[in-house]
């Protein structure tokens, strides 16, 4: 019974790491500067995408809020899915408690209690002195 169990176990790592490791990656840039920069604004591996953070050079945060949710809605339509395809945020903020009087504005761009799960940092600075805000996020394309 336990060399039968082993085979099966054997069996079963050998298929799921042929599966992980035949997975198809696609990098998918949005401007042709961010490969001077280095990196990818979308990779998408399997059904998940992984969207690089996003920034914007709007003059209040209310201004980098609307730009940078409304680029992540356009990311999203090309993969056919919408802001409830989010299963992870992390966002980088020069002023926390700025964005937190905004809690509204940026759940506006999310179904009602569809939220991601979520993570809120506040740094020192962000690339450009100008910006306010970044947003990077992970979703999952879904079948429907």
């Amino acid at each position: 019974m336990i060399k039968k169990l082993n085979i099966i176990i054997v069996v079963a790592v050998v298929f799921l790491s042929g599966c992980v490791q035949n997975q198809k990656i696609e990098r998918k840039n949005y401007y042709s500067w961010e490969n001077d920069y280095g990196y990818s604004q979308v990779v998408k591996t399997g059904n998940t995408l992984y969207v690089s953070g996003i920034a914007s050079n709007k003059a209040t945060l209310d201004g980098q809020i609307e730009d940078i949710y409304t680029f992540i809605q356009r990311i999203l339509k090309d993969y056919g899915v919408d802001t409830s395809a989010i299963v992870k945020q992390v966002i980088y903020t020069t002023d926390i408690e700025a964005l937190k009087s905004k809690t509204a504005l940026r759940k506006s761009y999310f179904k009602i209690n569809e939220y991601p799960s979520s993570t809120i940092v506040q740094i020192e600075r962000l690339y450009e002195e100008k910006h306010i805000l970044e947003v990077e996020i992970v979703a999952i394309i879904t079948k429907k």
